[in-house]
């Protein structure tokens, strides 16, 4: 039973199947809506249009949908029936003959299955911008030519005749003429290298263009504003993906180096050669490539920048033709005309770089980064862009190139400081002294002269330092001499030469090893006194022999006049003496202990010296301590006595001030009595006057008081009259409790101001007050006859 339901095919409208019938090896298909048992040699395929066979496949999966159209879509038919039919629906048909390699285009809305061996694409019709356009291309011409001018998106009844149609020839549908299109029979839009059949126009504005080239070569360029199509065999040049440019705008810092590929006539009426060369740069000038323009470029880049040329710098610049090197130096930017200027670099060797730059690290690296190619790298064949056909490939050496030190770049710059000079000599033999502070460019050609000094101590050729900066203020040179003395002793002298060179500067770099005549001639006089002197006695005026020999004695202003070298202006205005070593062990040795018993001697010597100035000091500061004594003790007595007759003059004066203060004192106090008197008698008065008030309210509220008691306390006797006699008696008892405490509150202060009992008071004011209280007061035992 499910082997029966796995074999029915059932198809929906809008489907269709393919059966293979494997005993005959027809293929029929099927259309829905249909329902069908397959037999056994019945099997489902479906056709692979890759490889354009049959391949078997479950029933599920050999379902296919008919190829549908809406309205303003096309179907591109591959295979089509001869006589155009399609599958009808319902029924099972076998194949008619197709013609194979054939396609048509069904304009939608359409919708059918297809044969077996067809093959349909459904594509959306093309609407187009006025910024786009189709690529079109003939591949059937009978049909194209049968389509007319609706083959190019034209109006059948367009004026003028159609083109001739040919296979392979290819037209260009513009947004422009058309905006809806979909290609009739023998025509087929090709899709761009994307895949998009709709390709975009090249939208210019103002200062911007762009280049066609065509199959032949032929170069357009096109300057906006404007919508720019490309013909059928043209393409756009592209560069980093861009298919339009802005204009090249140049100043006076800029410029463009073109060739020209073919003659023309300026607007000016100037003629222009093939081959010739221009350099294009003006501020406000606007350059758009010409279609016989080769733009020649330097390094990839077609603008040539000037070269900003600081202060201080500069650039060396060759002259192409004449070979000559220049030196242009700043502040300046300089834009060289690659057609006959080149900026080039100057290499310097180690030597040349550690004689110009001796501050420089021992290891700096590279002394240069070639911006450029030097002279000889310069010499490199022309090649051309050939994606671009515009640009002419030029030897990089060509635009604007440096020298970078590690001193700065550009021409060779150096700093002489202050105190210092250099001798610059060109290849000519041409010579100047500059002298600092001061900055120096040097020429191409030009080099400093170096020095060789000796150095060590004591100084020697043996190794000799190379130095193109010659100090000519507070030079010092040390030096140490081996002198023999008249006794036969060796002695190593240490000292300092302070040199100055004075002068015509032209005479400063005659001699090369100045520290080596400075050494020679000064220690050959040094050696030649000391010859003449015993040791002990060049010891103790070691300093003034030296100062005098050397810088001579002092004249009547008291200065030296120094030892000037007329073969290079050089002078010594001082010398220091550091040290004197004698070199034999022994001698030394004695004389050392010759020192040291000098020394103990005059140790001694001093210290006597000493103890008798000190005594005198002391004697000296005990006769100033008795005469100070003495004139104390006078002093003294003076100030006593006129310190007694001081005293006695201020004891009266005390006596009568505080005589005149006591008196004042009394009559002070007998104001103050008085005033405190007066003023308590006001606060008694004012007193007496608020108590009597205030006793007199009291006493009218004390007897409204008492008034209402009786009233209360007489109500309370007649109503308790109907009581029990001890009833009676409690509540009297407790009345007068209550009486006595009234009278005690009210009446108390007022009794204890007259010295008068309670009850006597308060019978002054109240005629109901029994005479005393105190009987019936008592404990009660029983009734009584006044109950």
């Amino acid at each position: 039973m499910d082997n029966r339901r796995e074999r029915e095919l059932v198809l929906a409208p809008n489907e269709y199947a393919y059966v293979l019938d494997t005993t005959k090896g027809h293929i029929n298909c099927y259309v829905g809506p249909n329902k069908t048992s397959l037999a056994q040699t019945d099997q489902p395929v479906v056709f692979n249009s890759g490889s354009k066979r049959f391949e078997p496949a479950v029933l599920e999966e050999a379902v296919r949908l008919f190829a549908t159209a809406p309205a303003n879509w096309y179907i591109a038919l591959k295979n089509p029936a001869r006589e155009g039919a399609h599958p009808n629906p319902g029924v099972a048909s076998v194949a008619p003959e197709l013609l194979v390699g054939l396609k048509h285009n069904v304009p939608g809305p359409a919708a059918f299955a297809l044969w077996p061996g067809q093959m349909a694409r459904v594509i959306e019709g093309h609407r187009l911008r006025a910024d786009e356009y189709l690529y079109v291309r003939i591949y059937d011409a009978a049909a194209a030519a049968e389509a007319g001018w609706r083959a190019l998106g034209l109006p059948a009844d367009h004026a003028e005749q159609p083109p001739r149609f040919a296979v392979g020839a290819g037209f260009v549908i513009k947004g422009t003429d058309t905006r809806f299109y979909i290609p009739p029979t023998g025509v087929e839009v090709v899709a761009d290298d994307n895949g998009r059949l709709v390709r975009s126009a090249v939208r210019l504005q103002r200062l911007e263009y762009c280049v066609l080239v065509g199959e032949h070569g032929q170069r357009r360029t096109i300057r906006g504003e404007a919508i720019v199509f490309p013909g059928p065999d043209e393409r756009f040049v592209v560069r980093g993906g861009r298919r339009k440019f802005e204009a090249i705008e140049l100043s006076e810092t800029t410029g463009l180096h073109v060739k020209v590929t073919a003659p023309y006539t300026e607007a000016d009426g100037t003629a222009r050669r093939e081959g010739e060369e221009l350099f294009i740069t003006g501020s406000g000038v606007i350059y758009f490539p010409r279609d016989d323009h080769a733009i020649i470029r330097q390094d990839g880049r077609e603008l040539h920048q000037a070269v900003a040329v600081p202060r201080g710098e500069g650039r060396y610049v060759l002259d192409r033709h004449s070979g000559e090197v220049s030196l242009k130096r700043g502040p300046a930017m300089f834009l060289p005309d690659p057609r006959h200027e080149v900026i080039i670099r100057r290499v310097l060797s180690a030597r040349e770089q550690a004689l110009l730059f001796p501050d420089a690290p021992t290891d700096p690296g590279p002394i240069r980064r070639a911006e450029g190619p030097t002279i000889e790298q310069a010499k490199k064949k022309r090649g051309r862009d050939d994606d671009a056909a515009l640009e002419v490939q030029r030897p990089a050496y060509v635009g604007p190139r440096t020298i970078t030190l590690d001193r700065g770049r550009g021409a060779v710059r150096i700093e002489v400081r202050a105190g210092r000079a250099v001798q610059v000599v060109d290849q000519s033999g041409a010579r100047r002294v500059e002298q600092g502070p001061t900055a120096l460019l040097l020429g191409y050609d030009e080099m400093l002269q170096p020095l060789k000094l000796s150095t060590g101590t004591p100084k020697s050729d043996g190794r000799r330092l190379e130095t193109a900066y010659l100090q000519t203020a507070g030079n010092k040179v040390s030096d140490t001499l081996l002198l023999v003395t008249r006794d036969q002793v060796r002695a190593e002298l240490s000292l300092t030469y302070r040199v100055d060179f004075e002068g015509d500067p032209e005479q400063w770099f005659a001699v090369e090893d100045y520290v080596k005549l400075l050494c020679d001639h000064a220690g050959s006089m040094i050696k030649a006194r000391a010859r003449k002197l015993d040791v002990v006695a060049l010891q103790q005026d070691l300093t003034p022999i030296v100062r005098d020999l050397i810088l001579g004695e002092r004249g009547e202003d008291g200065q030296r006049p120094g030892r000037t070298f007329t073969e290079n202006g050089m002078r010594i205005f001082d010398v220091e003496v550091l040290s004197l070593e004698v070199v034999d062990d022994e001698v030394r040795a004695l004389l050392d202990e010759a020192r040291v018993d000098s020394m103990q001697q005059a140790l001694a010597l001093g210290a006597r010296q000493a103890e008798v100035q000190r005594r005198q000091q002391l004697e000296d500061a005990e006769r100033a301590l008795d005469r100070a004594l003495h004139e104390t003790a006078a002093l003294r007595a003076v100030l006593a006595a006129e310190q007694t007759e001081r005293a006695h003059g201020e004891a009266v004066i005390e006596r009568e001030r505080r005589l005149a203060l006591a008196r004042m004192e009394a009559e002070r106090a007998r104001v103050e009595l008085e005033n405190s008197l007066a003023l308590r008698e006001r606060q008694r008065a004012t007193e007496q006057a608020d108590h009597e008030a205030r006793l007199a309210r009291r006493q009218r509220e004390q007897a409204l008081e008492l008034e209402a008691l009786a009233a209360r306390v007489e109500g309370a006797v007649r109503a308790a009259q109907a009581f029990d006699p001890h009833v009676v008696h409690a509540i009297n008892r407790l009345g007068d409790q209550q009486l006595a405490g009234a009278l005690a509150e009210n009446f108390g202060e007022l009794a204890a101001v007259e010295g008068r009992g309670l009850l006597e008071t308060a019978r002054k004011f109240l005629d109901f007050v029994p005479g005393s209280l105190m009987p019936r007061l008592a404990p009660v035992d029983g009734p009584t006859s006044a109950d």
